[in-house]
């Protein structure tokens, strides 16, 4: 099936002129919120999917011993995940790369990356529809991009990046931690970047009880998303670390602000803009010869919520249950 086919059932159009080219890169297997935000893209009929990287979370397997024996298959989890997602959502006419299976660990040989050769591929695309990258794990296939094409960055309208630390200071983050050269290689660049840092994306809170009501009963992918949530839960549950996280009957879907500001433009949002690097202990650097970056401070997660619900019971509830 289509994914236009998928849209119909929303009962209304956008027009053309608002559309945009997003390609959308996760690390979809790291966690739970992850799946959430692919679907809310994949139900926003503004957005032109152009494709879905699947990026690798090897910082995961790095920083928990336990966890090693898995190290390397991070982004094929994601990839298989990835086509779980449009599986379950019958999308069939959308692209699954894969990206680079782990950091950037010699800049003189980038790692191979079939998800930086397409945003390259997508970048030099003749059109004047804008081209937005939302980013929600590393940056490390982006700085394989740029590093390999510079050029891209004059036809990016925005990457938009769910990562670092809290401003101004910066400190020690997962999806920086995943390849900070990357990172570096990225906010020294000329792409335009919209940062969600971590202070922000944090506040991205649902209750268990509203996925009960509201995705659970949303098809076969409205049951993959709250079942894979749950087992999540349960494995941190069972893992004998004082965590903060997660809390025991909410989660934070952080990645799902990628879909919020390009609903909301800057309506409803607020930030600011910084010129800074990323200094090797993951703190921000003051950088004037950078160019200004856009900062979130703040954004609607009332409205995100409910579009993200209102999108999944349009299109995949079943009206008898």
């Amino acid at each position: 099936m289509k994914r236009q086919d998928v849209l119909d059932r929303l009962g209304f159009f956008t027009p053309e002129i608002k559309k945009k080219r997003v390609i959308v890169h996760s690390d979809i297997a790291a966690e739970a919120d992850d799946q959430f935000a692919v679907v809310h893209h994949l139900l926003t009929p503004t957005e032109d999917v152009r494709g879905i990287i699947a990026a690798n979370f090897e910082w995961k397997y790095r920083t928990h011993p336990r966890l090693a024996a898995e190290a390397g298959q991070s982004t094929e989890k994601s990839y298989q995940e990835g086509k779980t997602l449009l599986e379950l959502m019958e999308i069939d006419d959308v692209p699954l790369l894969r990206g680079a299976a782990d950091y950037i660990a010699d800049p003189e040989h980038l790692p191979e990356s079939e998800g930086a050769d397409f945003i390259i591929q997508e970048a030099m695309r003749e059109t004047e529809e804008p081209l937005y990258i939302a980013l929600q794990g590393t940056l490390t296939d982006l700085a394989i991009a740029y590093r390999k094409e510079p050029k891209i960055a004059e036809h990016i309208t925005a990457a938009i990046w769910i990562g670092g630390g809290v401003y101004p200071k910066g400190c020690e983050e997962p999806n920086l931690q995943q390849d900070v050269y990357a990172a570096q290689v990225v906010f020294d660049s000329d792409i335009p970047l919209w940062q969600i840092p971590m202070n922000v994306y944090g506040k991205s809170f649902l209750s268990f009880a509203e996925l009960m009501t509201k995705v659970k009963p949303c098809g076969e992918i409205g049951k993959h998303l709250v079942d894979t949530m749950f087992a999540v839960n349960d494995w941190y549950g069972k893992v004998p670390l004082r965590l903060e996280f997660p809390h025991g009957e909410v989660w934070s879907i952080g990645d799902q602000p990628t879909v919020s500001v390009l609903l909301q433009s800057t309506t409803g949002s607020k930030f600011h803009y910084e010129q800074v690097g990323i200094a090797d202990d993951m703190t921000y650097v003051k950088k004037l010869e950078n160019r200004p970056i856009k900062v979130y401070d703040d954004i609607d997660m009332r409205l995100t919520l409910e579009d993200f619900y209102a999108k999944l019971q349009c299109c995949f509830k079943d009206p008898f249950r």
